[in-house]
């Protein structure tokens, strides 16, 4: 399946990209504040997160720049009715940016030196969502729960995971090229500019459904989950569980995934087929919504 590239000229020659200035979502016509008021038990408040850090190591790496935009949504539709409060901030992680880390954000040591995230004002938009969002959420909630109480009594959505990419015809999940393949840039890597752009992503129409696709998000966020461990498993099985997606727990010594709990029965016949030969030899853990993608 090929996916549709906005912006694309009719003759495939030529793409034309506009540069996204904050979230220019476009709310549905029935969106009026009437509207809202007599239909409460459909909106609810969402957040979307970005962070950037010193580094990928969740436990020793910190902090160095977050950004928090609230919105409102509608819960069986997903559009999105309106923009609400935002924050961002530096933050000094007292010790010095790599150059890797300044090459790829743009973010120096002088730029977030003094500077200190309010974690109560994160707290605050945190306390009156429902629903946080990431793009991949198992790396930037981990960061944030180390800081806000509020984040770990939240349920998280991911938008790398919990939107299917693949099946839409596009190659590649991550923002900055999804962000292209919709017709638009921005600065990438810069927190605010990520959460903006990421927010407007998810207003878009999926193709086929012309359904936002922030209404696939919410329905697969509601799916509860379950934590597949291979453990015992063989060691010449360890290419086929790479491509099934099974990620290597070098501390604990096993494979291991997470998948929605209603696709488990398919996982375990695959697994004692092509990697047991024999009735599975490892554990399942189901893991609460609200534990959904954290450390």
């Amino acid at each position: 399946m090929a996916f549709r590239w906005i912006g694309k000229a009719q003759d495939g020659k030529t793409v034309t990209l506009k540069k996204l200035e904050g979230c220019p979502i476009q709310p549905p016509a029935y969106a009026t504040p009437a509207w809202a008021e007599q239909n409460k038990d459909l909106v609810r408040v969402g957040v979307v997160v970005d962070v950037e850090t010193t580094g990928l190591n969740q436990s020793e790496d910190a902090i160095i720049e977050i950004g928090v935009r609230q919105f409102l949504f509608n819960r069986n539709s997903g559009e999105i009715l309106s923009l609400g409060k935002s924050y961002s901030s530096f933050q000094d992680p007292d010790r010095p940016i790599s150059a890797e880390i300044t090459a790829l954000t743009g973010i120096t040591d002088q730029m977030v030196a003094g500077k200190n995230i309010d974690w109560a004002a994160v707290n605050a938009l945190f306390e009156e969502s429902s629903l946080v969002i990431a793009h991949n959420a198992r790396f930037d909630r981990p960061f944030i729960d180390r800081k806000s109480k509020a984040s770990t009594e939240r349920v998280w959505a991911c938008t790398f995971k919990q939107v299917d990419w693949s099946a839409k015809g596009y190659t590649s999940a991550k923002l900055e090229l999804l962000n292209i393949y919709h017709g638009f840039f921005t600065e990438s890597h810069r927190a605010i500019n990520d959460v903006d752009a990421l927010l407007y992503l998810i207003s878009l129409p999926e193709e086929a459904s012309q359904k936002p696709y922030l209404f696939e998000l919410l329905n697969n966020a509601r799916r509860p989950m379950t934590q597949v461990i291979a453990s015992s498993a063989p060691f010449e099985s360890k290419d086929h569980l790479k491509g099934r997606g099974y990620s290597w727990d070098n501390i604990n010594r096993f494979w291991t995934k997470v998948l929605f709990k209603d696709e488990l029965a398919t996982e375990m016949t695959w697994l004692e087929e092509s990697v047991y030969c024999g009735p599975f030899g490892g554990l399942t853990r189901d893991i609460a919504l609200v534990d959904g993608f954290k450390a």
